[in-house]
């Protein structure tokens, strides 16, 4: 059984890896370079389009600021398109051009795969005791987000 100096260091090396391994499955799949955070981006927009950015901004904890910056980048590497709302001009709606959508469909699919790969070694068992252990693990970090 493994404890837990063990899990701490497969948690860190396994978010580690993830990142890395996403990055460079990106960079591959779009010919391009592309940063996590940018993928995480795309991700959000893609998952939620058309969307004001302040909504973008909010859901993965960056100021406004921050996203603008982001996105001033992913514009440049025609990833998402910017516009003003009709009915009111304050209002920024962010969307993905089609070469986002691509970026969005490539890096759904590395999930689906990555995800596929454990599970489909799991039992049944495995697969809740798994997702017991992950909830857990979520629920501490939104513990942490909110003490802020």
């Amino acid at each position: 059984m493994a404890g837990p100096e063990q899990i701490n260091s497969f948690l860190v090396d396994v978010f580690g890896r993830v990142n890395k391994i996403e990055e460079r499955a990106m960079a591959d799949g779009l010919g391009s370079s592309i940063s996590i955070t940018e993928i995480h981006i795309i991700e959000k927009i893609g998952d939620l389009e058309p969307v004001r950015m302040s909504e973008v901004a909010k859901s993965i904890g960056v100021t406004l600021a921050t996203l603008t910056v982001a996105c001033d980048k992913l514009e440049t590497k025609e990833l998402v398109r910017r516009t003003r709302d009709k009915h009111d001009r304050r209002v920024v709606n962010v969307t993905l051009t089609d070469k986002g959508q691509a970026a969005y469909a490539y890096h759904k699919d590395f999930h689906e795969r990555m995800i596929g790969a454990v599970m489909d070694t799991l039992s049944p068992e495995q697969a809740a005791v798994l997702g017991q252990s992950l909830q857990k693990l979520q629920d501490f970090f939104l513990e942490q987000e909110q003490k802020g």
